[in-house]
Parts: structure tokens; sequence; C-alpha cells
């Protein structure tokens, strides 16, 4: 949005170009809303680029005591926002909404207090919930990493008894668990190992090494998930892995997709993975982090594909509480209490 504002309801986040997590969940987030109410949008990277119309617009939005607020931004942005309206236009700050995008809890009293001032704090999920709350923020409701319901929705690809494919779809670095992942796949020769993502400079010329030597491994780039189906592709393979070790894990928008193409996961049982997994259910939540371990898992499926199946089949029916349309009412209802 560039210019003078209207009076609908205005959402003030980065919205693609680049394509990234937050980005992608503002554009979906702000086109659902859109079809409930109208809506204005501010692009925060027209102010980020010095756009002198885009500043204009948003030291409007933030002092301008009139209208509400749908703010989706980054953990920084959140911060100076959040702030700034607590000491400026509180009243304003009552009546809006905060997105929580990814797993960042509060980690001050004051600030905690601050953002209790919004009408409403949406998080991603409900363990989220709690530590907000914990932390003095009381005005807390769940609202997941979301997607949009598939035009043509996927279907459970039976397992093919002669061996499993696994997929990894993520920052390619040991910190995610790449190097686990490879050394995995240098004992489990009758499965087939697909790497999808970006690779961590310092790791590259290792893992290019490895791949190179490993018939049962290939590497096949960025996905192009603007032009490309995403959870189409997922589909095609039987397992994800995500033996994530990243101490800050956020909640990961790859595990979502999985569920949406039928396909459970393996991941390890960092931050908040144990809310997206039903251990045993629909995916498997792994506690050493060892090669030995995650041979183990993937033998264990592999040996039998019956329960394979079963567990493609829950990850698929638990996709449902991630479809955006299911939580429009309640933010709706939020938007015009009075």
């Amino acid at each position: 949005m560039k210019g003078e504002m209207l009076n609908n309801p205005l959402y003030i986040g980065s919205f693609p170009p680049p394509y990234g997590g937050v980005t992608v969940k503002n554009a979906l987030l702000f086109e659902a809303i859109s079809e409930k109410m109208q809506l204005d949008k501010l692009n925060l990277m027209d102010v980020k680029h010095h756009d002198l119309a885009a500043i204009a617009a948003f030291a409007k939005a933030v002092t301008g005591r009139n209208g509400v607020l749908l703010i989706g931004v980054s953990s920084d942005w959140r911060r100076r926002i959040t702030d700034f309206l607590y000491r400026f236009n509180r009243s304003k700050m009552s009546r809006s909404l905060l997105f929580v995008m990814g797993g960042m809890v509060p980690n001050d009293e004051a600030y905690a207090k601050r953002l209790g001032c919004y009408r409403c704090v949406f998080v991603e999920t409900q363990g989220m919930r709690e530590a907000f709350e914990r932390a003095g923020t009381r005005n807390v409701a769940v609202y997941p990493n979301c997607r949009k319901r598939p035009a043509t929705p996927c279907h459970v690809r039976k397992t093919d008894k002669r061996g499993v494919r696994l997929v990894y779809f993520s920052l390619i670095s040991e910190d995610k668990g790449a190097q686990l992942t490879i050394d995995a796949a240098k004992e489990l020769s009758n499965c087939s190992f697909t790497f999808y993502g970006p690779i961590d400079a310092p790791y590259k010329e290792k893992f290019m090494r490895e791949v190179a030597c490993l018939p049962n491994v290939e590497y096949r780039g960025l996905f192009d998930s603007v032009s490309g189906d995403v959870v189409s592709e997922l589909n095609q393979y039987d397992i994800h892995l995500f033996p994530t070790m990243c101490p800050n894990e956020g909640v990961p928008g790859v595990i979502v997709e999985t569920k949406l193409a039928a396909v459970p996961t393996i991941a390890s049982n960092r931050g908040y993975n144990s809310e997206l997994i039903n251990n045993g259910k629909d995916g498997v939540l792994t506690c050493r982090d060892t090669v030995d371990e995650l041979v183990d898992v993937i033998s264990s499926l592999a040996a039998s594909p019956e329960q394979l199946d079963s567990m493609k089949e829950a990850a698929l029916l638990s996709a449902d509480f991630f479809y955006v349309e299911r939580y429009l009412d309640t933010i709706s209802e939020v938007l015009q209490e009075r």
C-alpha cells in the first residue's frame, strides 16, 4: 500500500517477493481474510527499501488514532512496533491483532506485558501459547503455520516393498541433520535418499563429495515453490526426514506440507516438533540424535509397509488442522469485537 490509507483494517507485514517463511504466511493470511472482509495492505519490504510513500503510510498507520492493525512481522520489527504502540498509541493497540510467525517467545516480563495490550496475539502452537502465558501475555490464541487447501487433494501413495524413498527438504547443514542423514544412507543401500534445499556454505564441499560417492543419494537443488507444486512433489516419497539438531528450532512449515502430501515425518524431538507429530501415529520422534537410532527407525518402517501406509493415512488426516479456513471465523470475530 502506498499513499492515503482507507478505513479498512490494515495488514502490516512483509510480502513476497522475496519468498520466505514470513512473506508466504503473510500472503496466505491476507488473501484468506480478504475473502471475509475488506483489508488494506502495507508491505514492510517497501519501508525497508526506503520507499518514501511507504514510510509515510507506515508512520500514519502506527500514529493514527483510528482504525485497526493486523501485524505479521519478524521478531525485531514485532518488538519495535509493539514498543511504539505501547508508549504512544495504546488505544489503537487494544483494537489490533498480532500474528507471531515462528517460535520466538517473549524473553522479558516488560515485553510480555506490552504484548498483552493487543486485542489478541496469535501464536503457532499450543506450547507457544502456554509459554507466552507463563511469560505474562494472557490474550493469546493459536493460529498454526497454515497452508491453503490444495485444489486437488493428495492421495496416499502405497509403499513399494522393494525399497522406501526418503526426502530431506530443508537447509542442508550439519546442524539440520544432513550429515546424520548421509551416514544413515550409507547403511541403508536398499533405500533411496533425495535432498532438496540450499547448502550451508561451510558444509557444501563435504556434502557434494559424500553425495557423489553414494548411489542411493541424490541432490536435486532448490525446489521452485513459486512455479512448482511442493505438495505434489513431496507426495512422490514415502518418508520425510527432519533430524534437526538446532537448539532453537521453530515451527517448520515443511512438516505441515508433508502432511498435506500424505508423507509421515521422522524428526528429532526438538523445538515444537512434538506438537506437529503424533509419535508413532503420523510420524516418529527420535530422542538420541544418532545414526543408529535413525537407521533403526527407517529400517523398521521399511520392513512394515502396512504400518508405513497407516502413518501416511494419519499424516494426511492430520493436515486438516492446518488449513487456513479453519481459523478465519475466529479471526473475524476477534476483529469485530467491541
